[in-house]
């Protein structure tokens, strides 16, 4: 079964970069984490592609057009997530490509923790379950994956209140207002703000066998004590 999985990522010097940490931190240290987290991310998603016996597609869900022939994307498939606001970003890279495979994972590149065995418990769920959602909870009321195999209206989300502690239970009742079942995952977090990074580095810490992008994120986060202090 084909199965495409989107990082939705922005390109630096044509989209701000993590406006949120970089109101914390600053914009130098923002934009190293950010390039650090989308390096540790797309190992993950070629370490899934491998696991899955290349049924898993990787994809970049750009959100600038005009960086899809940019150097620093071509080694994976790209794709733009169109205008609008978020919600109409997610439903267009979506509902793109379920017309290309059979089923769809959304991410962000804010969870470098993420590990590929994820990714395919997602999958599995989707594959007991044909007719359900699988979400991905954030402990901040976000949500850190999506999957799915069906079409999904437009309004389910847009119709959603985005980086708000509102967001996961406003898509849980929309889904649900349109007749989908929804199953969650564990909870797991992501990084928005300076006080994300700590948890980040500690969960890193609690992991064995790091592989090589997490490794060198994990090492830059030791070295930023400034911005781990709680």
């Amino acid at each position: 079964m084909s199965a495409a999985l989107a990082i939705f990522a922005k390109t630096k010097g044509l989209s701000p970069i993590k406006t949120r940490l970089a109101a914390d931190i600053g914009t130098d240290l923002a934009e190293a984490f950010y390039e650090l987290s989308v390096a540790a991310t797309a190992e993950m998603v070629l370490a899934t592609h491998q696991q899955s016996h290349n049924t898993v597609e990787p994809y970049w869900a750009l959100a600038e057009e005009n960086a899809l022939d940019a150097a620093q994307w071509q080694w994976l498939n790209t794709l733009w997530t169109g205008d609008g606001d978020f919600g109409q970003r997610l439903h267009h890279v979506y509902s793109t490509l379920l017309t290309r495979h059979e089923q769809v994972v959304l991410i962000g590149t804010d969870s470098p923790q993420l590990e590929p065995e994820c990714i395919i418990n997602a999958l599995q769920q989707l594959n007991e379950q044909p007719n359900a959602c699988v979400i991905g909870p954030c402990v901040d009321g976000g949500f850190y994956l999506f999957a799915a195999n069906t079409a999904i209206p437009q309004s389910v989300w847009t119709q959603v209140t985005y980086s708000s502690e509102s967001t996961l239970r406003e898509l849980v009742s929309n889904l649900k207002n349109v007749g989908m079942a929804v199953v969650l995952l564990a909870s797991d977090g992501d990084v928005d703000t300076v006080d994300d990074l700590k948890p980040l580095m500690q969960a890193l810490q609690l992991k064995r066998g790091l592989r090589p992008q997490q490794q060198r994120l994990y090492d830059w986060l030791t070295e930023q004590p400034a911005c781990l202090k709680s």
